[in-house]
C-alpha cells in the first residue's frame, strides 16, 4: 500500500511540473518589489550574497587599478562596513551565514579562507595556512567549505568553526560549484563516474554521500558553478552538451529522490538560488539577464523578482529577498523582496495537528517517533530520537493511532515506529495496529520518566555510533515534572542529536547519572532557572560531568526560550531560516513542532496564547531582518487570532 500511494504521487509531481509554462502573475502569486542597495561611483559590487539581516559583496575599483575589499551591509540600520578596504590587499568571493562572513584573502601567491563573526569582538580568523591557491567559500552555521585550488587533483575541504577540526569531502574528481547547507556539501563534478557529470550530496557529520543526479556528458552537461542546496532540496544547471545556449534549471528532493525538470524554455536559465519554496534564477527569455522564481505554493507561475532593462545576474534568495548583481555600466547590488507571512499549521486536534506538522517538514522519512498526546514525560526526551533518526514525531492516542496519524504514516512511506514510553502511555494495542500496517515497531521506555529518558540516551548514542558519526558527549538536563524547558530546546535536541535528561528541582534521580556515566557524558545544558533546577542541583550535575554546567534561563518560560533560541544560534547549531513559535501553556503542538524545527535547523520560542510576550516581542524586534520564515503550531484556542496577526508582523 505505502509502495503504490508514493509511485502515484511521484508521477503527479513530475507530470505537474513538466507540464509548466511561462504564465502571468496568478492571485497569491509573490509581488517583488526592487531597490539598490549597494552603490558607488566609481566602484564594481560583485558576487552578492545574503545571509538575513546582512548581506554582502566585494568591491573593486571599476576599469582601473586598485585593491578589493568585502562590503557588508546590515539592511535593519542601513550601515555598511568594510573587510579590508584600505589594507592594500585583494579580498573577495565573500559568503555569509547569518552573522558569520567567509572570504578568500589573497595576500599571498595563494587565495586563503578567513573567517569573521560580526557578532562578536573577536577578531577575523585565519582558517588556511598553505600553499593551495583556495577558492569558491561557502558558509553555514558552523562548517566552512572551499575548493582548494582549480588544478587536477583539487579537493573539497571543510572546517567546523565549533569544533576547530576539518577534513576533506572523500571521492572527490575536479569538483566545482560547491555550496554547504546544515552540515552537508554539495557540488559538481565531472568524471566522478567516468563519463558522467553529476550533482552529489556528502554529509559532513555521517560520512554519507549521496548522488543527487548523473548525466552522460556526451549527450548532457551539468553547469559546473550551478548546484544549490537548502534543506532537501537541490537545485542546478544543465544544458545539451552541443547547445551551451540552452541552460534549464532542475531540482531534486533529497527525501524522496525526485528529479524534475523546472523550466523546459528555450533559453538560458542559470544559477538557480533556493530558500525554503522559493527558487530564483537567472534569464535570458526576455533579451537580457533577469532574475525570475517560482514559489511553491504556486508552482507553475512565473514570479517576476527583477525585470528592468538591466542586466540582473547571479541571485542569492533569502526568504521572500533575492540580492543580485545589476550591470548599468558600473556594476551594484539590487534588492528585491516580496511580503513574508507566517504559516500557521492547524487541525481540529492535536492529533491532526501533528499530522500537518509532519507533513509541512517531512516528505517522506523510513522511520516515524511516536509519543503520547495525552501526557508530556515520556515524549519530553523523544526530539533527540526523532533527531538521530532524521525523522518526524507524531502523537498518538493511548489506545490507538488516530486517522490522522495512520493517514501520515502511509503518507511517509514509513517502514520502522519507535515508540516512546511503556504500555500505561501507548498500550501494546498501539504496537499491533502499526504492526498490523506492516511496520517493524520498537518500544523504548522505563519504568518511570527519568528511566525512559535514560534509555532514549543509550539509543540515540547507538545510533550515532552506528551510522558513522561522533558522538558529542553532550546532554541537556530539564526538569522532568514540567514540561516548557523541554521544548525550548527540543530543536537543539533533534539537529545536533544530544539527549535531553530529565532531573528533579533538588536532585539527579539514579537513572540520570546512570545515563551521564554510561554515556560518558561530559559536557552539560541546564535549561531553566533554579526553580526549576535548583542550584544544589546543579552542582550535583556538573560534579558528575567533572565540571560545571552551562545553565540557559530566563525570568520565565518565554524568556527561557528566547534565551535558548539565542544561544543555540550562537553556537552555530541552529540559525533563523523558519523560526518556530509554539504556545506555552501547553505541550502537544510544540513537541511535533519542535522536532519539526529541529529538522529544519532552526529554533522554537513560545508565547502567550492571547499576547506576545515582552521578552518574545523584544527578541522579534530586534531580529526581525534575521527571519526567512515563521511556522506557528496550532490552532486559534493555542494561539489566538489576534496573538498571530501580532507574530506576522515581525516579518515585515
Amino acid at each position: 500500500m505505502h509502495r503504490a500511494r508514493r509511485i502515484i504521487f511521484m508521477s503527479i509531481v513530475l507530470g505537474l511540473v513538466l507540464a509548466m509554462g511561462v504564465a502571468a502573475p496568478a492571485s497569491g502569486a509573490l509581488v517583488f518589489t526592487g531597490s539598490v542597495l549597494m552603490n558607488q561611483p566609481g566602484y564594481a559590487f560583485t558576487n552578492p550574497q545574503i545571509g538575513g539581516v546582512y548581506v554582502v559583496a566585494a568591491r573593486a575599483p571599476f576599469g582601473g587599478p586598485g585593491t578589493s575589499d568585502i562590503v557588508v551591509y546590515n539592511r535593519q540600520t542601513g550601515a555598511d562596513a568594510s573587510i579590508g578596504y584600505g589594507d592594500g590587499k585583494d579580498q573577495d568571493q565573500p559568503a555569509i551565514s547569518g552573522s558569520r562572513v567567509a572570504w578568500i584573502d589573497h595576500t599571498e601567491a595563494d587565495g586563503e579562507v578567513w573567517y569573521d563573526d560580526l557578532a562578536d569582538a573577536n577578531p577575523a580568523q585565519r582558517i588556511t595556512m598553505d600553499t593551495r591557491d583556495d577558492t569558491g567559500v561557502r558558509i553555514d552555521g558552523n562548517f566552512i567549505v572551499w575548493v582548494d585550488g582549480l588544478g587536477v587533483g583539487r579537493q573539497i575541504r571543510w572546517y567546523d568553526i565549533e569544533r576547530d577540526t576539518d577534513g576533506v569531502v572523500p571521492g572527490t574528481n575536479l569538483p566545482n560549484g560547491i555550496t554547504v547547507d546544515r552540515g552537508r556539501v554539495c557540488w559538481y563534478d565531472v568524471d566522478k563516474r567516468a563519463g558522467y557529470d553529476g550533482v552529489y550530496v556528502y554529509d559532513i557529520t555521517t560520512g554519507v554521500e549521496t548522488v543527487v543526479h548523473e548525466v552522460d556528458h556526451t549527450i548532457t552537461e551539468i553547469a559546473a558553478d550551478s548546484p544549490t542546496l537548502h534543506g532537501n532540496n537541490v537545485a542546478w544547471a544543465q544544458h545539451p552538451h552541443d547547445d551551451t545556449s540552452n541552460h534549464n534549471v532542475w531540482a531534486a528532493n533529497l527525501r524522496t529522490g525526485d528529479v524534475i525538470a523546472v523550466t523546459a524554455e528555450i533559453h538560458n536559465q542559470y544559477y538557480p538560488s533556493l530558500f525554503g519554496d522559493l527558487l530564483a534564477w537567472q534569464d535570458d527569455r526576455t533579451g537580457n539577464e533577469n532574475v525570475l522564481a517560482w514559489w511553491g505554493p504556486e508552482w507553475g507561475v512565473l514570479q517576476q523578482v527583477a525585470t528592468s532593462a538591466y542586466e540582473e545576474e547571479y541571485p542569492d534568495v533569502f526568504g521572500r529577498t533575492v540580492v543580485y548583481q545589476q550591470d548599468v555600466g558600473e556594476p551594484r547590488v539590487g534588492l528585491s523582496s516580496a511580503p513574508l507571512q507566517a504559516t500557521r499549521l492547524a487541525g481540529d486536534n492535536r492529533y491532526e495537528t501533528s499530522a500537518l506538522i509532519s507533513a509541512h517538514r517531512f516528505a517522506a522519512s523510513p522511520n516515524v517517533v511516536i509519543a503520547t498526546g495525552e501526557d508530556f514525560p515520556d515524549a519530553l526526551s523523544a526530539s533527540a530520537l526523532a533527531g538521530a533518526l532524521d525523522c518526524p514525531l507524531l502523537l498518538t492516542l493511548p489506545n490507538a493511532i488516530p486517522a490522522d496519524i495512520m493517514a501520515e504514516i502511509d503518507r511517509l512511506d514509513a517502514t520502522g515506529a519507535w515508540l516512546v514510553g511503556g504500555t500505561s502511555v501507548i498500550s501494546d494495542d498501539v504496537k499491533d495496529q502499526l504492526e498490523d500496517e506492516g511496520l517493524t515497531v520498537q518500544r523504548v521506555s522505563g519504568p518511570d520518566r527519568y528511566a525512559t529518558a535514560k534509555q532514549v540516551a543509550y539509543l540515540v548514542m547507538d545510533i550515532v555510533y552506528s551510522s558513522g558519526g561522533t558522538w558529542r558527549k553532550t546532554a541537556f538536563f530539564v526538569r522532568g515534572d514540567a514540561f516548557p524547558d523541554a521544548l525550548s530546546v527540543a530543536p537543539h535536541a533533534y539537529r545536533m542529536k544530544i539527549p535531553i535528561l530529565l532531573v528533579q528541582p533538588g536532585s539527579v534521580p539514579a537513572p540520570t547519572e546512570e545515563a551521564v556515566t554510561f554515556s560518558s557524558i561530559t559536557e552539560g545544558i541546564i535549561v531553566g532557572g533554579t526553580t526549576a533546577v535548583s542550584a544544589a542541583t546543579a552542582t550535583e550535575i556538573g560534579n558528575m560531568l567533572g565540571d560545571a554546567a552551562e545553565r540557559w534561563d530566563g525570568a520565565d518560560r518565554y524568556a527561557t526560550a528566547v534565551e535558548c533560541a539565542t544561544r543555540g544560534v550562537a553556537r552555530g547549531w541552529l540559525d533563523y531560516d523558519a523560526i518556530g513559535v509554539a504556545t506555552g501553556l501547553n505541550f502537544p503542538d510544540a513537541l511535533s513542532g519542535g522536532a519539526a524545527c529541529g529538522s529544519y535547523g532552526s529554533p522554537l520560542v513560545l508565547t502567550a496564547p492571547t499576547y506576545v510576550p515582552t521578552s518574545v516581542d523584544a527578541f522579534f524586534t530586534q531580529r526581525r531582518y534575521d527571519f526567512g520564515g515563521m511556522t506557528v503550531f496550532g490552532g486559534t484556542a493555542a494561539i489566538a487570532g489576534g496573538t498571530f496577526t501580532g507574530l506576522n508582523s515581525y516579518l515585515n
